[in-house]
């Protein structure tokens, strides 16, 4: 008997990891209509798994036909599109879910065993979730998350002198450097691993070392591994070209700072306050590697939102073990760390995965009957106050001549919803318009100095863009243009 409830009760892990699952599965019209990036994915895939052909030029601009495209994402626009052609969107929304839910589920073990913490870990895990919450999308980033969970416990395993085998780190980059540009930072983690052992034996034998030759030999293979691609070299021109442009840069948000006066940075600035305490009362020696990796991810986080989650990821179980060394320093008669062992032995013998499994099961069959599981009862759509929606159907029926002029993010959705019938002026894909045309876009919408003239430039015929976009009253004072449709979203203008 005893063993039967043992096994059906739940670990307190697992439910931490079934409430992340159920949060983003209930989350789905909220994450899908976020940015207008998704549709553009769905389509890129679904075009490769039609064709079992990887484009590395553009097709969807008029304005760009012909110019190298880099598919440095072609891999999860696959699993996107595979997920949609299963369950719509409601099928990306169960693989964002699991995604997130595998990568916290590493994140959590990799602090329990370097803490050797139940309450760290749970406590530290929580707060990373939450503090990556300012950037979980259904978007190929996912991928890196997971992937930079199972890097990082690889190099750690050989930083710790376990298992040394190279061979995962290139496999393991191949498979990255088709899921997501990102790839990159598994680069850096690596170097920063090399770095850190180098500084905590500074001699010229460490070049000599075991350990040495197994960084350098599974860091340089990887870094090989980064070449086969679609794209080969060409993916770390474009990533270079898109990163260090400060005037594209700085129009996209997520690569702005984060604001923390808004209580979603509050996680990170917690865990940050908590790991410095750790650090600074720590009298365990520090090693190189964790100094140099919380130095480099809470300077990324500070520079660009984009990257708390990666700090969440990388930093948590760092923070867990500086934290919970602390604790058990200074106050190690506590009768907090009596009932934190009593309770992790009641919580080891236990089992209740099951239910983990049930959730995950009874999630799925709710999305293949069409069930919304959000509070609102919207379902996993697309939202018509977002997107163009009833706009699209209007021009499914009603045809316009000539080329277009779009909201940014409104490309996307337009491809995914007429393409090849029509062809955009821009969508989010910015590292394949590059600033001179990102800027022509950035004229015409804040009606600049000769905006009419690039629309005659490219022959521009009619326009979509936001029903209350001051651009409609400027296209209108013109004479030569009418409003053909019009919504709460959407205005479609057109030329006569």
């Amino acid at each position: 008997m005893m063993k039967l409830i043992r096994f059906f009760l739940p670990r307190i892990e697992y439910i931490l990891f079934a409430a992340i699952f159920w949060g983003i599965s209930a989350s789905g019209p909220r994450i899908l209509n976020f940015d207008g990036d998704l549709p553009r994915h769905i389509l890129t895939g679904s075009l490769i798994l039609q064709t079992h052909h990887v484009s590395t030029t553009d097709i969807f601009s008029f304005r760009t036909v012909g110019y190298p495209s880099i598919p440095h994402e072609w891999l999860s626009q696959v699993i996107f599109a595979a997920a949609h052609n299963w369950l719509g969107l409601s099928g990306i929304v169960l693989i964002t879910a699991l995604a997130i839910t595998l990568t916290w589920s590493i994140v959590y073990y990799e602090a329990l065993r370097k803490s050797n913490s139940f309450f760290a870990s749970l406590i530290f895990t929580t707060l990373a979730v939450g503090a990556s919450q300012i950037h979980i999308l259904p978007r190929p980033h996912i991928f890196t998350y997971i992937l930079t969970t199972i890097w990082v416990g690889l190099l750690e395993h050989i930083d710790e002198n376990k298992p040394r085998a190279w061979w995962p780190l290139p496999l393991l980059m191949l498979l990255w450097v088709n899921l997501h540009g990102m790839f990159v930072i598994g680069i850096i983690i690596w170097g920063i691993y090399l770095a850190g052992d180098f500084l905590a034996h500074p001699s010229r034998a460490w070049f000599v070392s075991g350990k040495a030759r197994i960084l350098i030999i599974g860091g340089a293979s990887s870094l090989v591994a980064t070449f086969f691609s679609p794209s080969g070299f060409n993916i770390w021109v474009a990533i270079k070209s898109l990163g260090s442009n400060a005037y594209i840069t700085s129009r996209i948000p997520e690569y702005q700072s984060a604001n923390f006066h808004m209580p979603e940075t509050w996680p990170f600035i917690i865990i940050l306050t908590f790991l410095i305490i750790g650090f600074a009362r720590a009298t365990e020696k520090i090693s190189w590697t964790h100094i140099l990796l919380v130095v480099s991810f809470t300077g990324l986080a500070l520079y660009t939102s984009r990257m708390i989650p990666m700090f969440a990821i990388v930093v948590t179980p760092i923070a867990a073990k500086a934290f919970a060394g602390w604790m058990q320093e200074e106050y190690a008669q506590s009768p907090l760390f009596i009932t934190e062992k009593n309770l992790y032995k009641i919580n080891s013998s236990s089992n209740g995965l099951i239910w983990l499994l049930v959730i995950i099961t009874a999630v799925t069959v709710l999305f293949s009957s069409g069930k919304a599981l959000d509070p609102e009862n919207r379902g996993n759509l697309f939202d018509e106050h977002f997107f163009p929606v009833e706009a699209a159907k209007w021009l499914q029926h009603h045809p316009q001549k000539g080329y277009m002029f779009n909201e940014f993010d409104w490309g996307g959705y337009l491809l995914l919803k007429l393409w090849p019938a029509y062809q955009i002026f821009m969508d989010g894909h910015t590292h394949i318009y590059g600033e001179e045309l990102t800027r022509e876009y950035e004229t015409v919408k804040t009606m600049g100095k000769n905006w009419q003239d690039l629309l005659q430039k490219y022959d521009v015929s009619w326009a979509i863009i936001r029903s209350n976009d001051p651009l409609a009253d400027g296209l209108l004072k013109n004479l030569h243009w009418e409003i053909v449709y019009q919504d709460e979203t959407a205005i479609i203008l057109n030329r006569r």
